[in-house]
């Protein structure tokens, strides 16, 4: 491929109006957040008298089926990924720094989500009478580590799992693109990149395929790796080269084929991920749909909103059906109570945390000379 390609009008402008960032993406990544909370609204058996009302099949898909947002999440994690990286060199300072830069964006928010959680924890315990809950100083070491699901020790907010997974992401991503950019010559008019990738990612179906169940090791990111990768060939493709819509829109197909063979909806949710956003690139709508106001808000305290909603959640409902002894009233005002409160306390973390971890992350210059994307 080329040695720079440049980056197309349609991704561009969308990163300039979505001020750095692109609105699908953004808005996307909001929608899935929300919708994982109504899944823990209804996982922990809080709006039963409500879902009751509704046709079984509107009640599957907007709350039972809310986990799959996690697909979407993972998708997403490897288009921004490879976004972040298009241009660049990964050389070892580059690889460094780009997972000091991704470690100081997320940890802040989620040590201040494990406070809350072991707190929450307590309150639940010793005031509203909840079973015990294991927030020991290993337990909690543990999980400010990222490495509670490696040593199988307990999450402290069940959430948390999937942070585990991105923090393997990022390290073997770097890995992979540090040893492809070490090639010198292309191969076939494929950079190193897109060779180590194309190969990661043909490996990487062997789980979503059911060709394998191998953990690997305990809590691994192996059976989901495929859903980041797809995320970077989608980047890939949305960055307008032609021969990488194809390879990005077949992988989308096979994923979705595989998920619909195994009966695995989470395969099938990153499968249609992958394919909606090569195709909204493609058509040029990165920068222009989902870029309603309230979405982009959204998008914005999604990662707080996704840390601290679920014990918010429980303990919420569990004070409201102490003074509401009527289920359906319950549901609903809990239900309402709950999504105000979500929003709210995630848009202070926001302000109070997360914003300025998006600041020193990015004091960790990741500028380096250029390189192609693919």
């Amino acid at each position: 491929m080329r040695t720079n390609i440049a980056i197309p009008t349609t991704l561009a402008s969308g990163a300039k109006r979505a001020g750095g960032r692109l609105a699908f993406a953004d808005g996307l990544r909001g929608i899935a957040a929300l919708w994982v909370v109504l899944f823990h609204m209804s996982e922990g058996g809080h709006i039963d008298s409500f879902k009751a009302l509704l046709p079984q099949a509107l009640a599957l898909v907007i709350f039972d089926h809310g986990d799959l947002g996690v697909a979407i999440f993972f998708v997403l994690s490897g288009f921004v990924m490879a976004f972040t990286v298009k241009n660049a060199k990964v050389d070892s300072e580059f690889a460094t720094k780009f997972i000091l830069r991704r470690l100081t964006r997320l940890t802040p928010p989620y040590y201040f989500a494990i406070a809350v959680a072991v707190l929450v924890g307590i309150v639940k315990t010793h005031v509203l009478g909840a079973a015990n809950i294991n927030i020991s100083p290993a337990v909690i070491l543990a999980n400010m580590v990222y490495l509670q699901g490696i040593f199988s020790m307990p999450y402290i907010n069940i959430v948390f799992w999937t942070l585990c997974i991105e923090v393997q992401f990022y390290i073997a991503f770097a890995i992979l693109f540090l040893l492809g950019d070490s090639f010198k010559h292309p191969l076939a008019g494929f950079s190193g990149r897109a060779i180590l990738v194309l190969a990661a990612s043909l490996f990487a179906l062997l789980w979503p395929a059911s060709m394998t169940s191998v953990s690997v090791w305990t809590g691994s990111f192996f059976q989901f790796w495929f859903s980041f990768l797809a995320g970077v060939l989608v980047c890939w493709a949305c960055l307008g080269v032609a021969r990488m819509r194809l390879i990005a829109v077949t992988y989308a197909s096979v994923v979705i084929v595989a998920g619909c063979i195994s009966a695995a909806p989470f395969t099938v949710t990153a499968g249609v991920t992958a394919l909606l956003l090569t195709l909204v690139g493609m058509a040029g709508k990165m920068d222009s749909w989902l870029s309603w106001g309230w979405i982009q808000w959204l998008g914005t305290v999604s990662y707080s909103l996704y840390l601290l909603h679920n014990p918010i959640t429980g303990t919420s409902f569990r004070i409201i059906k102490m003074i509401i002894p009527n289920a359906l009233l319950a549901a609903v005002l809990g239900m309402a109570f709950v999504l105000v409160a979500c929003l709210t306390i995630a848009w202070l973390a926001y302000l109070m945390v997360e914003k300025p971890s998006i600041k020193w992350s990015h004091a960790i210059s990741l500028k380096n000379r250029q390189t192609s994307a693919q």
